[in-house]
C-alpha cells in the first residue's frame, strides 16, 4: 500500500474507533456498580456481560418491548435460562458469543446459567 494513502487510512480507523452505533442504557451497559437495577430508558438494548462467572449488572430495568442482550466476555460457555417469570433458555453461550430475548410483558424475571447455579441475575420489566 502507498505510504500516501497510511496515514488518512490511520487517521479514519482512530476516528471511527470511537463512534459506534451503542446507544448507552446508563448502568445496564456493565458500566455501573454491581448489584445496583440499571435504568433502560435510553436504548431499546439493554447489555449484560456475563464476566468472571457473573452477570453484570446482575440486576436490570427494561421495558416491554426492549431488547436484553447477554454478551459472554468469559473465555468459558455459560447460558442464560429463566427460572421464574419468563421462558427462555440459551443453550450453551460460548466465548464472544451473544443471546437476545425481547421483553414481552411486565414483571419480574429471574435467571441463571445453568452451568453455573450461583450466576443469577434479575430483571424488573416495567409496561410501556
Amino acid at each position: 500500500m502507498p505510504r500516501r494513502l497510511l496515514l488518512p487510512l490511520l487517521v479514519l480507523a482512530v476516528s471511527l474507533a470511537g463512534c459506534g452505533t451503542e446507544k448507552s442504557t446508563g448502568s445496564g451497559t456493565g458500566g455501573g456498580p454491581p448489584g445496583e437495577p440499571s435504568s433502560a430508558s435510553a436504548g431499546k438494548v439493554v447489555r449484560v456481560k456475563m464476566k468472571d462467572i457473573l452477570f453484570v449488572p446482575d440486576k436490570i430495568t427494561a421495558r416491554v418491548g426492549q431488547t436484553v442482550r447477554w454478551t459472554n466476555t468469559d473465555s468459558i460457555t455459560h447460558t442464560v435460562t429463566a427460572k421464574k417469570g419468563a421462558d427462555f433458555d440459551s443453550g450453551a453461550v460460548s466465548s464472544g458469543k451473544t443471546f437476545e430475548v425481547k421483553l414481552t410483558k411486565a414483571g419480574t424475571i429471574n435467571y441463571v446459567c445453568t452451568i453455573h447455579p450461583n450466576q443469577t441475575g434479575t430483571i424488573t420489566v416495567d409496561p410501556k
